[in-house]
């Protein structure tokens, strides 16, 4: 017994195999019917249907034994696209209905003209119909059930059935109908939220804009203009101090006009990020020199071509170093500090910015406190990272990662302020 049933079951299991690798279970359409556990349930209600309409069809209608399988079959197996095709399943139904009850003869006093599966199968389905169906089917369905159940019943019945399919149409799309009108209100209620924080944000931006101009603008030209007339405005100016207010003057100058083309973005709705100044590999030579003339003592390697690097790793390698350099001049005065920006591994570049220990006190220069977790973002937002800890000797060092070509599936996540090695954030630099 335990054999037979082995046996059995390897049966089963290579029937099975050979199934789920025939062609017809390749198709895509049947891979999705199968997908669903509602079509299961309504193709196990049409074999248990189909079971019970070919016996007992030959008591209800007079045909020959041969066309008794395919008579039942149209009785019961197109409730199996209920769930799937309900409109399809249900024109099948309603046609075979109409021809049965028009073709085959009934016998021994059978009132109705179909059998009761498919009675039930025609009603489940014009449900369905009436349920997933566009909303202007709902009308032929419904008229063309009501004539089929019409010519089916018994004509004392008629009037009952066909007002019962009339009050199933009209609640089916009444019901509809709120539902969509539902849907269309929380369509527009998203739309109105979504123009309503897009004008907001609009506001906001040009609220920043103006606080930048009266601000920031103002005193950056204040910057030039005193500058720029220092050597007229003080007695006994050196040489030397006249070309280090010149340079302080072209600084501003720059800081300025970047300022300007910032607030041309802001002001104008829809303007692209790009539109902003975006400097790259080109200028950090330029960078570097402004530095200097600060009194830094700065050495830049810069062993990469700017061709080989794209736009936005470009400007989020300008942005580290430039940061980095700020950090260096204002935390350790008098120190050393190196950059480096070259090749890594596959298409990474490696950048490093070292600086040796303060010879000087600190410059007490507020800060925003968001100058390294703000490269860190930068860099992670291209797909790179970054880590920033003090050196042995006292120093502080930058490197970070970068891919040449950004790879725009990376999920920026939430980062913390890179640790020293053990956990806690660097409170040397801001």
């Amino acid at each position: 017994m335990f054999g037979y049933r082995k046996k059995l079951r390897a049966v089963g299991a290579s029937s099975l195999e050979w199934a789920s690798t025939a062609p017809v279970a390749q198709d895509p359409a049947v891979r999705h019917y199968f997908s669903s556990r509602l079509n299961w349930f309504f193709l196990f209600v049409a074999l248990v249907m189909y079971s019970v309409a070919w016996p007992t069809l030959p008591i209800t209608h007079s045909m020959p034994v041969f066309v008794l399988p395919v008579v039942a079959a149209f009785a019961a197996l197109p409730i199996a696209l209920a769930w799937s095709a309900p409109l399809l399943g249900w024109a099948i139904s309603v046609v075979s209905a109409q021809l049965i009850g028009i073709v085959v003869p009934t016998r021994g006093g059978w009132e109705l003209t179909i059998q009761v599966t498919h009675l039930i199968e025609l009603l489940v389905l014009t449900f369905m119909a009436f349920l997933k169906c566009p909303l202007r089917w709902i009308p032929v369905v419904w008229v063309s059930t009501s004539i089929v159940i019409a010519f089916a019943v018994q004509p004392t019945a008629r009037v009952g059935w066909v007002f019962g399919i009339s009050v199933l149409a009209v609640v089916v799309a009444l019901l509809r109908g709120l539902m969509a009108s539902r849907r269309q209100l929380a369509v527009r209620t998203e739309q109105t939220e979504a123009a309503e924080a897009e004008a907001a944000v609009l506001q906001e931006r040009a609220r920043i804009a103006r606080d930048l101009h009266d601000v920031v603008a103002h005193r950056m030209s204040m910057v030039v203009v005193m500058s720029q007339t220092a050597r007229y405005r003080l007695p006994d100016v050196s040489p030397s101090a006249a070309a280090e207010f010149d340079a302080i003057a072209e600084a501003a100058r720059t800081s300025l006009d970047e300022v300007r083309q910032l607030l041309g973005v802001l002001r104008v709705e829809g303007a692209d990020a790009s539109a902003a100044p975006n400097p790259g590999l080109a200028e950090l030579d330029s960078l570097v020199t402004e530095t200097r003339r600060a009194g830094a003592e700065v050495v830049l390697d810069l062993a990469i071509d700017a061709d080989d690097v794209g736009e936005s790793a470009a400007l989020v390698i300008y942005r580290i170093v430039q940061e980095s350099l700020a950090n260096a001049t204002r935390h350790a005065p008098g120190g050393r500090v190196d950059v480096e920006v070259t090749h890594g591994e596959g298409d990474l570049v490696d950048v490093a910015v070292v600086n040796t220990a303060a010879t000087a006190e600190p410059l007490q220069i507020g800060g925003s406190g968001v100058g390294i977790p703000g490269m860190i973002d930068r860099a992670q937002a291209v797909g790179g990272s970054l880590v920033a800890v003090p050196t042995p000797t006292g120093g502080f060092a930058v490197r970070a990662r970068i891919p040449a070509t950004p790879r725009r599936d990376v999920v920026v996540p939430k980062s913390v302020v890179t640790s020293t090695g053990s956990g806690e954030p660097s409170s040397r630099r801001r």
